[in-house]
Protein backbone atom coordinates (compact mmCIF):
# COMPACT_ATOMS: atom_id res chain seq x y z
CA UNK A 1 0.00 0.00 0.00
CA UNK A 2 2.97 1.96 0.69
CA UNK A 3 4.35 1.64 -2.55
CA UNK A 4 1.37 2.60 -4.20
CA UNK A 5 0.96 6.13 -2.24
CA UNK A 6 4.59 6.64 -2.50
CA UNK A 7 4.27 6.44 -6.79
CA UNK A 8 1.25 8.42 -7.38
CA UNK A 9 2.63 10.82 -5.06
CA UNK A 10 5.93 11.05 -7.11
CA UNK A 11 3.58 10.86 -10.52
CA UNK A 12 1.40 13.83 -9.22
CA UNK A 13 4.39 16.07 -8.33
CA UNK A 14 5.85 15.27 -11.49
CA UNK A 15 2.75 16.49 -13.03
CA UNK A 16 2.55 19.33 -11.40
CA UNK A 17 5.99 19.98 -12.08
CA UNK A 18 5.40 19.69 -15.85
CA UNK A 19 2.31 21.75 -15.77
CA UNK A 20 4.27 24.51 -14.27
CA UNK A 21 7.42 24.88 -16.52
CA UNK A 22 5.11 24.82 -18.97
CA UNK A 23 2.64 27.81 -17.95
CA UNK A 24 4.25 30.03 -19.57
CA UNK A 25 3.26 29.14 -23.13
CA UNK A 26 0.14 29.31 -22.00
CA UNK A 27 -0.08 32.45 -20.45
CA UNK A 28 -0.65 33.99 -23.84
CA UNK A 29 -4.84 33.32 -24.03
CA UNK A 30 -5.40 35.72 -20.73
CA UNK A 31 -2.41 36.47 -19.06
CA UNK A 32 -2.31 40.31 -19.32
CA UNK A 33 0.15 42.08 -21.41
CA UNK A 34 3.91 42.35 -20.21
CA UNK A 35 5.98 45.24 -20.36
CA UNK A 36 9.00 44.36 -22.85
CA UNK A 37 10.25 42.90 -25.90
CA UNK A 38 8.65 39.21 -26.58
CA UNK A 39 9.47 37.11 -29.45
CA UNK A 40 6.54 35.03 -30.28
CA UNK A 41 5.03 32.75 -33.54
CA UNK A 42 1.99 33.34 -34.97
CA UNK A 43 -0.06 31.09 -33.11
CA UNK A 44 0.68 32.83 -29.98
CA UNK A 45 0.00 36.05 -31.94
CA UNK A 46 -3.18 34.73 -32.78
CA UNK A 47 -4.18 34.65 -29.12
CA UNK A 48 -2.97 37.46 -28.10
CA UNK A 49 -4.88 39.56 -30.25
CA UNK A 50 -8.01 37.86 -29.58
CA UNK A 51 -7.21 38.37 -26.14
CA UNK A 52 -6.39 41.80 -26.04
CA UNK A 53 -8.49 43.81 -28.24
CA UNK A 54 -6.62 47.50 -27.87
CA UNK A 55 -3.33 45.68 -29.30
CA UNK A 56 -2.27 47.47 -32.53
CA UNK A 57 -1.59 45.21 -35.14
CA UNK A 58 1.62 46.99 -36.91
CA UNK A 59 2.60 45.59 -40.85
CA UNK A 60 5.97 46.85 -41.75
CA UNK A 61 5.88 45.00 -45.60
CA UNK A 62 5.84 46.72 -48.50
CA UNK A 63 2.12 48.13 -49.79
CA UNK A 64 1.81 45.68 -52.22
CA UNK A 65 2.87 43.17 -49.96
CA UNK A 66 0.53 44.41 -47.67
CA UNK A 67 -2.72 44.93 -50.36
CA UNK A 68 -2.01 41.22 -51.43
CA UNK A 69 -3.14 40.21 -47.86
CA UNK A 70 -2.67 40.93 -44.25
CA UNK A 71 -4.13 40.56 -40.78
CA UNK A 72 -7.76 42.12 -40.00
CA UNK A 73 -7.26 45.59 -38.42
CA UNK A 74 -3.42 45.59 -39.23
CA UNK A 75 -1.93 48.80 -39.98
CA UNK A 76 0.50 49.60 -42.40
CA UNK A 77 4.16 51.39 -42.00
CA UNK A 78 6.69 50.47 -45.19
CA UNK A 79 10.14 49.57 -43.50
CA UNK A 80 11.97 50.64 -46.86
CA UNK A 81 10.40 54.20 -46.77
CA UNK A 82 12.15 57.11 -45.66
CA UNK A 83 10.00 58.07 -43.25
CA UNK A 84 9.91 54.25 -41.27
CA UNK A 85 11.09 56.14 -38.29
CA UNK A 86 9.39 59.27 -38.23
CA UNK A 87 6.12 57.08 -38.76
CA UNK A 88 7.15 55.73 -36.01
CA UNK A 89 7.78 58.54 -33.93
CA UNK A 90 3.90 59.45 -34.39
CA UNK A 91 2.82 56.25 -32.18
CA UNK A 92 1.61 56.21 -28.80
CA UNK A 93 4.50 54.70 -26.89
CA UNK A 94 1.93 53.71 -24.03
CA UNK A 95 0.71 51.04 -26.41
CA UNK A 96 0.84 47.38 -27.14
CA UNK A 97 2.30 46.58 -30.38
CA UNK A 98 2.56 43.26 -32.51
CA UNK A 99 4.99 44.01 -35.23
CA UNK A 100 5.40 41.61 -38.41
CA UNK A 101 6.83 41.56 -41.68
CA UNK A 102 6.95 38.66 -44.22
CA UNK A 103 9.29 36.48 -43.05
CA UNK A 104 10.49 37.96 -39.37
CA UNK A 105 13.60 39.73 -41.21
CA UNK A 106 12.61 43.31 -41.39
CA UNK A 107 10.35 43.58 -38.08
CA UNK A 108 13.57 41.76 -36.35
CA UNK A 109 15.60 44.52 -37.70
CA UNK A 110 13.14 47.49 -36.59
CA UNK A 111 12.93 46.14 -32.70
CA UNK A 112 16.36 48.06 -32.23
CA UNK A 113 14.74 51.14 -33.56
CA UNK A 114 11.44 50.50 -31.68
CA UNK A 115 13.98 50.43 -28.50
CA UNK A 116 15.71 53.71 -29.37
CA UNK A 117 12.04 55.40 -29.97
CA UNK A 118 10.97 54.01 -26.17
CA UNK A 119 8.26 51.46 -26.50
CA UNK A 120 7.63 48.99 -24.04
CA UNK A 121 5.35 46.74 -25.08
CA UNK A 122 6.02 45.14 -28.33
CA UNK A 123 5.21 41.59 -29.69
CA UNK A 124 7.76 40.24 -32.88
CA UNK A 125 6.01 37.89 -34.95
CA UNK A 126 9.37 36.43 -36.03
CA UNK A 127 7.61 34.06 -38.61
CA UNK A 128 6.08 36.88 -40.41
CA UNK A 129 3.13 37.05 -42.45
CA UNK A 130 4.46 33.29 -44.13
CA UNK A 131 3.57 31.79 -40.57
CA UNK A 132 0.19 33.21 -40.40
CA UNK A 133 -0.98 32.06 -43.64
CA UNK A 134 0.29 28.77 -43.02
CA UNK A 135 -1.83 28.53 -39.89
CA UNK A 136 -4.71 29.67 -42.03
CA UNK A 137 -5.49 32.48 -39.85
CA UNK A 138 -8.04 35.18 -41.18
CA UNK A 139 -7.11 37.63 -43.26
CA UNK A 140 -8.05 40.86 -45.78
CA UNK A 141 -7.32 42.37 -49.10
CA UNK A 142 -6.84 45.79 -49.96
CA UNK A 143 -4.72 48.89 -49.22
CA UNK A 144 -5.42 50.43 -46.29
CA UNK A 145 -7.84 53.64 -45.73
CA UNK A 146 -6.37 57.07 -44.99
CA UNK A 147 -7.24 56.99 -41.64
CA UNK A 148 -5.76 53.73 -40.21
CA UNK A 149 -2.55 54.82 -41.69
Amino acid sequence: MKNWLLKTLACAVGLLSFSNTHAEDKKTDTAPLKEGYHEIKSKEASALINAHKNMVILDIRTMKEYAAGHIQKAKHIDFFENNFKSNLEKLDRKKSYLVHCASGGRSGRSMQIFKDLGFTSIYHMNDGWKGWEKEGFPAEKGTPKKSEE
